[in-house]
C-alpha cells in the first residue's frame, strides 16, 4: 500500500472507545498514572519532539510521510513532535490505553491541525500489520529494551519506513555503560563497610535488586517473555542489526532528543550525576543511602568522570539514528 493511502488504511481500522486498534490493549506492569511522578517529571514539554525534528533536518531525513510513534509512555516525546513534524500525519501508539488517555490528554488546547494527530492500540510485536513503506519516520523514545523479538522488530520497521526516512531512538540502555555501572555498585557494601557505616537490609536489598536487574538485562540467554525491561543493547550490536536490513546507524553519545533543541545545550552532566540519577529514580534507592554513597564512592566516580573529561563517555545511553536510504 502506498503512503499516499495513510488516512484511508486508517479508516479500516476497527476503533476501541475511540482508539485506533491494531493490538489489543495490554497495559504497562507498573502504574501507569504514577509513572512521571516515579521519574522526578513534570508537565511534558515540546524540546524533546522540537529536538528529534531539528536533528531530522540536520542529517537531511525525508519526513514528507507520515510519523509513526511507537511506545509513547506519558507522551515526553509526542507533545513536541505534534507541533514540529513537518510531515502530514503522526500517529501515536502504545499497547497501554492509559498511557493512550495521559498522552491524548497533553492535546486538550485545540490544535489548529488536529485532523493530523492520530491514536492506536499497538504492541510492538505487532509491527508487521502495518502498510509497507507508509512512514518517513518511526520514533521512540526508552521503549526498544521493552520489545521482546528485536530482530523482527527491524525487519518490520525496514519494511514499514519509506526510503529515504528514519527510525530514531531516544534514552535507549548501553550494554557496556550500565554494566559499569553495577560493577562501582559491587564496591558499595565494602567500601561503606571500610568507612564504618552499616548497611542496612534495606540498603542491601536495593544494591542487589539493581546489580541483579542489570545482569538479567545483560543476559541472553534467559526467558524474557514476562519483563517488562527485557535488553541491554551494544552499538555494534544495534548497528549489524540495522545493515542487515539494509538501514544505516549514526550514533550520538549519551545524548537526548532535547539536546538538538535550541539552546543546544547538551543535558548529559557525566557518569557520576547519570549514575546517582538512575540509582534515585530508576532503582528507587532512598536519600539517605544515597548521601552515603555520594561522600564515600567520591573517588572512584570521580576517576571515570575525569577519565571522560576530554570527549564524551562512558556510554550510558544515547540517540540512535537509523536512516533507510532513498531510492536511487
Amino acid at each position: 500500500m502506498p503512503s499516499a493511502d495513510f488516512t484511508s488504511w486508517t479508516k479500516t481500522l476497527p476503533q476501541w472507545h475511540g482508539l485506533l486498534r491494531i493490538s489489543p490493549e495490554r497495559p504497562y506492569a507498573h502504574a501507569e498514572d504514577l509513572y512521571d511522578a516515579q521519574y522526578g517529571v513534570g508537565t511534558a514539554e515540546p524540546e524533546e519532539g522540537q529536538g528529534l525534528c531539528i536533528l531530522l533536518q540536520q542529517q537531511a531525513v525525508d519526513t514528507s510521510g507520515p510519523a509513526l510513534e511507537i511506545g509513547c509512555g506519558t507522551g515526553r516525546l509526542s507533545y513536541g513532535l505534534a507541533r514540529h513534524y513537518p510531515g502530514p500525519d503522526f500517529l501515536v501508539t502504545d499497547p497501554s490505553p492509559t498511557f493512550l488517555r495521559i498522552t491524548q490528554n497533553q492535546f486538550v488546547e485545540p490544535q489548529p491541525d488536529a485532523t493530523r494527530l492520530h491514536f492506536a492500540l499497538l504492541n510492538a510485536d505487532d509491527l508487521g500489520q502495518l502498510p509497507e513503506e507508509m512512514f518517513s519516520l518511526i520514533a521512540m523514545r526508552s521503549t526498544l529494551h521493552h520489545i521482546l523479538q528485536v530482530e523482527e522488530f527491524f525487519a518490520s520497521c525496514a519494511r514499514t519506513l519509506r526510503p529515504g526516512g528514519a527510525i530514531a531512538m531516544g534514552a535507549e540502555p548501553v550494554e557496556a555503560g550500565y554494566v559499569l555501572m553495577a560493577a562501582v555498585a559491587q564496591a558499595i557494601a565494602p567500601t561503606l563497610k571500610a568507612a564504618g557505616v552499616t548497611m542496612k537490609p534495606a540498603w542491601q536489598a536495593q544494591l542487589t535488586n539493581f546489580t541483579d536487574t542489570v545482569q538479567f538485562y545483560c543476559r541472553r540467554d534467559l526467558v524474557k517473555v514476562t519483563a517488562e525491561d527485557k535488553h541491554l543493547f551494544t552499538t555494534h550490536d544495534l548497528s549489524d542489526l540495522a545493515q542487515s536490513h539494509g538501514l544505516h546507524l549514526k550514533y550520538f553519545p549519551n545524548a537526548t532528543f532535547s539536546d538538538f533543541a535550541p539552546p543546544e545545550a547538551p543535558e548529559f552532566e557525566g557518569f557520576s550525576v547519570f549514575f546517582h540519577t538512575y540509582l534515585k529514580y530508576c532503582m528507587q534507592f532512598d536519600e539517605e543511602f544515597l548521601s552515603e554513597i555520594r561522600l564515600h564512592l567520591q573517588s572512584q566516580l570521580k576517576f571515570i568522570d575525569e577519565c571522560y573529561s576530554s570527549h564524551v563517555g562512558p556510554a550510558v545511553t544515547g540517540v540512535f539514528l537509523f536512516r533507510k536510504p532513498a531510492q536511487q
